[in-house]
């Protein structure tokens, strides 16, 4: 079989000579020779190279041979910018059947959560040795981005975050009402909020709200800027990335969680005033309650628990952002990662507290 490349080799000339020779060429196999003559080609564009590469293509899977008249070098130039040994592949093998053997799904599912752990252990080094670094080089730090990423993180969140605080403390104390009041002591509810939110649910809760909203928006910020290769092209500048982007936002992250946590449990007390006050507790009874059951050690301990709460979203939005693939799936993939695992690290990390709090009688 002889086919001749006509002399521009462009969408119109191919588009007709596809429909008429691929028929036939479909119908070659060993032992049959097809003999492309490109000499004549003076100009081949897109349409021409995806032909020749068709014919090529087809030549390794069907067995045919191909005899190339190729005075140009067109055909030979455009084979070059292709992997000739992937023509033989089978195409069914670029999307593999997903595997649905439990055992086997089961170890896929360690070795990539190991693969992950290791990773953010990378990452946390690095970010340490960069931390300390800023104490021999402060003006590394850019104070701009740190401040704008506070006021994101803390002062756009606060909305949210009286409203959630001051729904849970109303819910806690209509719950802790109904029971306590069958024995007459609902004036404790009062205890109860304080010591519940200033240890526990204030931080807990504030923490869950800045994994959703910020950590997010941190993995997808620093996602984004690697699939638009700008993360390399700070550090072809020789700006470190996680200098640059991650210090900044962990910062951040860690000075605005204790405030947002305060701003979250004075809204809780002020919805459990309202309820208290609908079951005939005095509003200064209520103030008292709460100023007594409110020691520093119970407000140090959930400002500390908060500024660890704040360190994990920070490290986990900002380490998915920069392990990020460089496609808009894996940018979606890595804001996700970045909220299960900062809740899975609070979760963990508040169980942890719990019992050394206990152990140490605090």
């Amino acid at each position: 079989m002889n086919l001749t490349l006509p002399e521009t080799c462009s969408t119109e000339s191919v588009a007709t000579l596809w429909r008429e020779i691929m028929p036939a060429v479909s119908g070659l196999g060993k032992g049959d020779a097809l003999t492309l003559d490109a000499d004549g080609v003076v100009r081949c564009d897109g349409a021409g190279e995806a032909l020749i590469v068709e014919l090529y293509r087809r030549s390794a899977q069907q067995g045919f041979a191909i005899t190339c008249q190729d005075a140009r070098r067109i055909v030979s130039r455009t084979l070059g910018l292709f992997d000739v040994r992937r023509f033989t592949e089978d195409p069914a093998a670029a999307n593999p059947i997903r595997n649905t053997h439990t055992r086997e799904q089961l170890g896929q599912a360690v070795v990539k959560i190991f693969a992950d752990v290791c990773e953010q252990m990378a990452f946390l080094g690095e970010l340490t040795a960069s931390g300390f670094s800023l104490l021999v080089r402060p003006g590394r730090l850019r104070l701009h981005d740190t401040m704008l990423h506070f006021e994101r993180a803390g002062i756009d969140a606060l909305p949210i975050t009286v409203l959630i605080g001051f729904l849970l403390g109303l819910i806690l104390a209509f719950q802790s009402a109904a029971a306590l009041r069958q024995f007459g002591v609902e004036v404790y509810v009062a205890d109860l909020i304080a010591i519940g939110l200033f240890r526990e649910l204030g931080p807990l809760i504030t923490a869950i709200i800045l994994a959703g909203r910020s950590g997010s928006a941190f993995a997808a910020e620093i996602g984004t800027m690697k699939v638009n290769e700008e993360i390399d092209a700070l550090t072809t500048f020789g700006l470190p990335p996680v200098v640059f982007l991650a210090l900044p936002r962990v910062i951040a992250a860690t000075l605005v969680m204790p405030i947002l946590s305060i701003f979250s449990v004075l809204a809780g007390l002020i919805g459990g005033v309202i309820v208290l006050g609908s079951v005939n507790v005095p509003a200064a009874t209520y103030w008292q309650h709460v100023i007594a059951a409110s020691s520093l050690n119970n407000i140090m301990l959930g400002l500390f628990k908060s500024a660890v709460f704040g360190l994990l979203v920070g490290l986990v939005g900002c380490a998915q952002g920069l392990q990020t693939g460089r496609t808009a799936d894996a940018v979606g993939r890595a804001a996700t990662a970045a909220v299960v695992g900062s809740l899975i690290l609070i979760t963990i990390f508040d169980g942890i507290f719990a019992v050394l709090f206990f152990l140490l009688g605090v």
